[in-house]
């Protein structure tokens, strides 16, 4: 009997460390604000396009400094005979600490929908969302953008 115990003990003490180590996902709120320049191109108020480069900072609904982000991206997007077409963009988000990762999606006045990749730092092996809500524009100056939109990232992180 205490070989059979030692042996059942051996196995599950191997099959635990071998086990491959579980995600961390975490789902974190907050409010994206950010201002930016916007190059369009038109031959009619319902025909245009248009590209932009943007600045950010993202706040955490409890306001932790050590979950806010800030960073960069660009994006594009048009209308076509009055109808708004959605616009991609590409964004690299920062932490406090240095660590990176980039986010690609689609967004509009409605809403946007993102997908985390190519983190860095503590961000390794990333891969999750983010879905905002509703945008908030904001003024500026001609030829300038500012907006804000609450949203919801849910991120995992490989243990």
């Amino acid at each position: 009997m205490p070989r059979t115990m030692t042996a059942v003990i051996a196995a599950t003490l191997a099959m635990t460390l071998t086990m491959p180590a579980l995600a961390k996902t975490e789902k974190i709120s907050g409010t994206t604000c950010w201002t930016g320049t916007l190059n369009m191109i038109a031959t009619t108020k319902k025909d245009m396009g248009w590209g932009y480069a943007l600045d950010f900072t993202w706040l955490t609904d409890d306001h932790d400094p050590k979950q806010s982000l800030s960073g960069h991206c660009i994006g594009s997007g048009g209308m076509v005979a009055g109808k708004y077409e959605s616009a991609p963009y590409f964004c690299t988000v920062n932490a406090v600490d240095g660590s990176k990762y980039m986010v690609r999606g689609m967004g509009g006045p409605k809403g946007s929908k993102g997908m985390l990749y190519g983190g860095s730092g503590a961000f390794t092996g990333v891969s999750g969302t983010v879905t905002g809500g509703p945008r908030i524009k904001l003024p500026a100056p001609k030829g300038r953008l500012a907006a804000c939109r609450h949203e919801v990232v849910e991120r995992t992180l490989p243990d």
